[in-house]
């Protein structure tokens, strides 16, 4: 599987909180944020699974990326660095192209979330696209309708409008990475569909939802999940 980590952004409000490195090596409890979104993925350490780290260029990136993938057992990587911010995460991921295997499916995280050890598996990942999801107050996630809840089939998936209990937590499969590549430029061919200006890769999945393709979502009992994306969740997470 191609597993990419989209960590590019500027991470504005935690340089406006006073922080002065990238986010991803920002600390907690003794590791960087890095190191606690990536153990939400033990589980994805197999022979056949390949990580893609896009990052925005930094003069130590590439050492800090290395030295943290050896800690944690991450063998077979690739590392990008970008000079500017894209137009969103939809358009990151797709950067990863020029090391995937078409073929393969694709699994796309960032790091603005610990969900512990195990709890996301790929012996759960089913059908054309897969949302794990949690349930969280608030409007600021992409949120999942289903079509039966006992299924777990979705039926609409929104960004930031609450049109469900079911948030994604950050992490979206695709059945291929040609699929992905396939409904990106479709998607977004013409500059529309976007969002608050932005290319999210959620909305994705309504246009694999309108053409028969199934898309399912797993529920991981929020207990699990740590969000780390901004200064305040961070201090929440150091007090818990």
């Amino acid at each position: 599987m191609e597993i990419v980590i989209t960590m590019a952004g500027f991470g504005k409000r935690f340089k406006d909180a006073g922080y002065s490195v990238p986010k991803y090596m920002i600390e907690a409890k003794g590791r960087t944020l890095f190191e606690w979104s990536m153990d939400s993925l033990k589980a994805f350490r197999r022979a056949t699974d390949r990580y893609t780290f896009i990052v925005r260029k930094e003069e130590i990136a590439g050492v800090f990326i290395q030295e943290k993938c050896e800690k944690l057992g991450i063998l077979n990587y690739d590392l990008i660095e970008i000079e500017a911010p894209t137009d969103g995460q939809a358009t990151t991921a797709m950067l990863a192209g020029r090391y995937w295997d078409r073929g393969d499916g694709l699994y796309i995280y960032n790091i603005d979330t610990y969900v512990e050890p195990y709890k996301l598996v790929p012996e759960e990942i089913r059908g054309d696209g897969f949302i794990p999801c949690f349930t969280a107050e608030g409007e600021h996630w992409s949120f999942v309708r289903l079509e039966n809840e006992e299924t777990g089939r979705a039926l609409e998936v929104r960004e930031k409008k609450r049109i469900s209990e079911h948030c994604t937590l950050g992490a979206y499969y695709f059945r291929s990475c040609a699929l992905y590549e396939d409904l990106y430029n479709r998607y977004y061919s013409d500059g529309g569909n976007l969002e608050k200006g932005e290319k999210y890769v959620a909305p994705l999945y309504n246009h694999m939802i309108s053409e028969g393709m199934e898309v399912y979502i797993s529920s991981v009992p929020s207990g699990y999940v740590h969000v780390l994306g901004t200064p305040e969740e961070l201090d929440e997470f150091i007090k818990c």
